[in-house]
């Protein structure tokens, strides 16, 4: 899809919990942040391979708003739980160090997590505070290798108001425009241009 006009130009896009999500992804993805490099997903839907290990998966678990008052506009105190999935392993040895090892990557792993999202300015320059963290570790074992796994919830509290309901501008399509392929299905590309701003 291609926009014609930048979204930008109209408005300044309202702090969600979606906005949270991309922050710590942005933090985690960082040079040097973390063993797992660039392998940082979101959602991370797709099952693990032992070739793209280690891993960090991230995604909205749940989220929640409590009201601040019961007259006037809207506004309410979202809390957003990021659940982030840290993936490692190390190859099977003798008296089960293989296991004690994966273990070992695994809570430092959680550890440079940890760092890079309480150190990430643009992150908490808009929340209220972390409310809470909480982590379980999962083991596997698969052959010849040991898969650790630490899943972290992560509570983000942050303030929505009524600016952030705002009606969202809908696009018309004007054009569509089907080219044909070698190999089916065809290809669509779908031009939309953008109201202009009230």
């Amino acid at each position: 899809m291609t926009f014609l006009r930048r979204q930008e130009e109209c408005a300044i896009d309202p702090f969600t919990s979606d906005t949270v999500l991309r922050r710590c992804e942005t933090a985690l993805r960082v040079d040097g942040a973390t063993d797992a490099g660039t392998r940082v997903y979101s959602p991370g839907d797709w099952p693990s391979q032992q070739a793209t290990l280690p891993q960090i998966k991230l995604r909205i678990a749940r989220e929640s708003r409590v009201s601040l008052g019961r007259s006037g506009a809207p506004q309410f105190t979202t809390t957003a739980t990021i659940r982030i999935l840290v993936e490692a392993q190390a190859f099977a040895e003798a008296d089960d160090a293989g296991a004690a090892k994966a273990q070992d990557y695994a809570w430092r792993m959680k550890r440079q997590v940890e760092v890079a999202i309480i150190n990430s300015y643009p992150l908490f320059r808009e929340i209220q505070q972390l409310a809470s963290m909480r982590s379980d570790l999962a083991y596997n074992a698969d052959g010849a290798t040991h898969i650790a796994g630490i899943q972290m919830d992560l509570d983000f509290e942050f303030y929505e108001g009524p600016e952030s309901f705002a009606p969202i501008a809908a696009s018309t399509i004007s054009d569509v425009l089907i080219s044909p392929t070698n190999y089916a299905p065809a290809s669509v590309d779908v031009v939309m241009r953008e109201p202009p701003c009230s």
